[in-house]
C-alpha cells in the first residue's frame, strides 16, 4: 500500500514537473506569473512598505509626487501611494474570491448535472438559461445597489466589497456551469467511466475520482479568467458609487479622483496609478491564462 501511494505521489510530481516545463516556455505566462506575484506582494506587505495609513490626513493637501509623498496627495491630505497598496489588495481579494466561487459553483453544478441527467439534468440547465438570458451588467447594478442594505446582517458588518464579490458570483456562475457540464456529458461517454460503473463505483466516487479530475484543467483556465473579469467588474461599480466606501479599491481611487475633479485640475497622480494598476493587474492574469491555454489544448502549443 505504501509503495503504490509513492508511485502516485512520483507521478504526480512527474506530471506538475511537465507542466511546469510546458509552463514556462510560454514568455506570456512568464511575464503574467513575475507580474502577478509582484503586485500580490505589494498588497500584502503596504503596510510594512509606506509610513502613512490609508486614511490618514495631513497638512499636504493635493499635491503632486515629491515631498514625502511617492505618488502625491489627494484633497484631504491622503497619500495617494499608501491607497493604491490597500486598494490593490482589496481589488485582489474580489477577484480570487468571486472568481473561485464562480467557477467552483459551476463546476459542482455543471458536473452533478450531467451526470445524473434525466429531468435534474433539465430542472438544472432551465434555471441556468433563465440566468443566462439576463443582460450580466444592468443585473450587477441591480443587486450591487441593494448592497447597503445587505451589508448591516444583525451585529455584523459585512464588507460592501464582499458584497460585490458575491453578487458576481450570483450572475456568472451559470457560464461556468455551461461549459463544465459539456465537457462532462463527453466524459461521461468515455470507456473508463463505463468500466468504473461496471466495478460498482458509486456515483460520488465517480465524480470525485474520475470526472472532476478530467474537467480540472479547464476549470484552471476558466478561474484565471474569471478573476480578471471579476476585477473588471468591481472596479465599475465602484467607479459608479456602488463600492464599499469604508475601503479602498482601485475603481473606489477612480471614483474618488473623479469626484475630486483630477483631470479638470490635471492631478494625473489621482487617476493614473489606479488606472496602470487595474490595467497591470488584468493583463498579469490574461497572460497566466494564455499560458494555461496552451497546458489544456496542445494544439495551441508552437512546435
Amino acid at each position: 500500500m505504501a509503495t503504490i501511494r509513492r508511485d502516485n505521489i512520483r507521478r504526480k510530481i512527474s506530471k506538475w514537473g511537465r507542466t511546469w516545463k510546458i509552463y514556462r516556455r510560454n514568455w506570456m505566462g512568464v511575464t503574467g506569473l513575475i507580474l502577478l506575484s509582484t503586485l500580490v506582494t505589494l498588497a500584502i506587505l503596504g503596510p510594512s512598505i509606506t509610513p502613512y495609513e490609508s486614511h490618514e490626513r495631513s497638512e499636504d493637501i493635493f499635491q503632486p509626487p515629491g515631498n514625502g509623498h511617492l505618488l502625491g496627495t489627494n484633497r484631504f491630505g491622503e497619500d495617494v501611494f499608501t491607497i493604491l497598496l490597500d486598494s490593490l489588495r482589496i481589488s485582489l481579494l474580489v477577484g480570487v474570491i468571486a472568481g473561485s466561487l464562480t467557477v467552483i459553483i459551476g463546476t459542482t453544478i455543471g458536473v452533478t448535472s450531467a451526470y445524473i441527467g434525466g429531468w435534474g439534468d433539465t430542472l438544472i440547465m432551465r434555471i441556468t438559461d433563465v440566468i443566462l438570458v439576463l443582460p450580466a451588467l444592468p443585473l450587477m447594478l441591480l443587486l450591487a445597489s441593494l448592497a447597503p442594505l445587505l451589508a448591516d446582517v444583525g451585529d455584523f458588518l459585512v464588507p460592501r466589497w464582499l458584497i460585490i464579490a458575491i453578487v458576481y458570483v450570483v450572475v456568472f456562475w451559470p457560464v461556468s456551469a455551461r461549459l463544465i457540464r459539456g465537457q462532462a456529458l463527453s466524459l461521461k461517454q468515455r470507456a473508463f467511466i463505463t468500466s468504473a460503473k461496471s466495478a460498482g463505483a458509486k456515483n460520488g466516487y465517480i465524480i470525485r475520482k474520475h470526472l472532476l479530475p478530467n474537467v480540472f484543467p479547464l476549470m484552471l483556465t476558466m478561474i484565471i479568467t474569471s478573476m480578471r473579469q471579476a476585477i473588471l467588474y468591481e472596479a465599475f461599480l465602484s467607479y459608479l458609487g456602488l463600492g464599499d466606501p469604508w475601503n479602498w479599491s482601485l475603481g473606489m481611487m477612480l471614483s474618488v479622483a473623479q469626484n475630486q475633479a483630477s483631470l479638470a485640475t490635471g492631478a494625473w497622480w489621482m487617476y493614473f496609478p489606479p488606472g496602470i494598476a487595474i490595467a497591470l493587474t488584468t493583463l498579469s492574469f490574461a497572460f497566466i491564462g494564455i499560458a494555461f491555454d496552451e497546458i489544456v489544448n496542445p494544439r495551441l502549443r508552437k512546435r
